[in-house]
Parts: structure tokens; C-alpha cells; sequence
């Protein structure tokens, strides 16, 4: 049997390893999501991979030895950063989209949200499908993969990486985040406060009336009109959060390799 040159063996533990860090990202990031078959995730996992080698050529010197599996981890762990990243963006969205369910009262209607693996209410689902579509429209999937792709550069492969490092600034992330989605969801549940204040001032002054018999559809029909009245500011918002990323990934990426 003909062994494999050196140089062959350095490329297969390269490409091992920039796929370990690719996929720590798709496993974590909302793109594509866990509606995505698995096999599509493969793919899409060696596909970047050997896109990162193209792009960052140099192979280090490495073995498929014991020593191989130790780098892994490491790499993985770059992977899940980055792509949390990109999940923390969204909370904006799941924060907004909880928010508007409190405010019009539309918190008892749960569907089965397969991203999160939990129930969830159906202002939040909405609010989530459209951030997906915004995220998409905008680019931010291109702009999250580049960035991936560019961690290759600023961290090579089998560059000791410090993980914990970045917590920090995750944390900050995750603050901005709720937040943006608090202050979006203000208007509307202003309008839906107003709106009980409303309905608790006219059964105190005409008890008779059983306003509260029809408080519920008032509230509903208050919060759906707010939410119509505020959808392009909340657009806006919801983009401008999702455009951020970007930088965010490379601070992330930046306190990962100690700079």
C-alpha cells in the first residue's frame, strides 16, 4: 500500500478542521435553520469548507493523529461563536415578536415553533418568519458566510483560540438586542395600555355596561391596528439591528484571537 504524501495528509486534517469550524456555525446560526434537511446542511458544510481552504491556502502542519482531534474542539467552538452571533441579532425579533403577543392579547394561541423546539405564539412566529425575510433581503446571510469564511484569516486553522474571551461582548450583543426589540414593541403596547385604562375607567363609571365582555376583541382589534400603524418603523429597526452583525462578528472573532 502507497502511503500518502506529506503534504496530502496536512490538506485532509486542514480541511477536517476548517469543516469542524463550519460547522459549529450552521449548527448555531438561524441560516439556514432546523427546517433545512440534514444532508443539505452536509453539503452546505463541505461546500464552505472547501471554499475556506481556496481562500486561505496555506495548510499548517498537521498529522491524522491524536493530536488532530485536540485542535478539533477549538475549532468547533470558533464555529458556534460566530454563529451565535448571528442568532443574538435575532433576539430583537423574538423580544418584538413576545412583546406584541402581550400587547394584543393573542398569547393564547400557541403554534409549534421548530427553530426553538418549543411553542410559541403566533405574533412571535410572525414577527420571526418576517425577520427572516428581512435578514434575507438585505443580504445578511452573505454577510454572515463572509464573515465565516473571513475567520479563516484572522484566526488560522490550529490558532490557539480563546474562546471565553468573547463572552463579553456576547453579553453586550444580547443587551443591544432586547433592547431594540423592547423599544419597537413600545408603541403598541402603549396603545394596548391605553386601551385597558379605557376599558377599566368606563366599567368603573357604568358597571351596567359589562364592558369587559367585549374588552377582549377591543384589545385585539387596538393591538393589530398599532401593529399595521408601526410595521415600517418596526422594519426599519428590525433591519438596522440585523445589519449590525457584521461588525459584531468581527469583535467576536477579534476577542476570540486575544487582539
Amino acid at each position: 500500500m502507497i502511503p500518502l504524501p506529506a503534504f496530502a495528509i496536512a490538506e485532509v486534517a486542514a480541511f477536517v478542521l476548517a469543516a469542524s469550524r463550519v460547522a459549529g456555525f450552521v449548527l448555531t446560526s438561524p441560516f439556514p435553520g432546523k427546517n433545512v434537511p440534514s444532508k443539505a446542511k452536509i453539503g452546505l458544510v463541505l461546500m464552505l469548507a472547501w471554499i475556506a481552504r481556496a481562500v486561505r491556502p496555506a495548510t499548517p502542519d498537521l498529522g491524522l493523529d491524536l493530536a488532530l482531534f485536540g485542535i478539533v474542539p477549538g475549532e468547533l467552538g470558533i464555529g458556534i461563536v460566530i454563529g451565535f452571533t448571528v442568532r443574538v441579532t435575532f433576539s430583537a425579533a423574538e423580544v418584538l415578536g413576545a412583546s406584541l403577543a402581550q400587547g394584543t392579547g393573542l398569547t393564547f394561541g400557541q403554534v409549534y415553533d421548530p427553530t426553538l423546539g418549543n411553542e410559541d405564539s403566533v405574533p412571535s412566529r410572525v414577527v420571526a418568519l418576517f425577520s427572516m425575510l428581512l435578514f434575507l433581503g438585505i443580504g445578511a446571510h452573505r454577510v454572515a458566510i463572509a464573515y465565516a469564511l473571513e475567520s479563516f484569516r484572522a484566526l488560522p486553522i490550529g490558532h490557539t483560540a480563546e474562546i471565553g474571551a468573547a463572552a463579553p461582548s456576547m453579553v453586550d450583543f444580547l443587551a443591544q438586542a432586547m433592547d431594540v426589540g423592547v423599544r419597537l414593541s413600545v408603541p403598541v403596547m402603549a396603545i394596548a395600555l391605553a386601551v385597558q385604562l379605557a376599558l377599566a375607567l368606563v366599567a368603573r363609571a357604568s358597571p351596567s355596561l359589562q364592558v369587559f365582555s367585549v374588552g377582549m376583541g377591543v384589545t385585539v382589534a387596538a393591538g393589530l391596528l398599532g401593529i399595521l400603524g408601526t410595521m415600517d418603523d418596526a422594519a426599519a429597526g428590525l433591519a438596522n439591528e440585523l445589519e449590525r452583525e457584521g461588525a459584531r462578528i468581527e469583535q467576536v472573532v477579534s476577542d476570540v484571537a486575544g487582539r
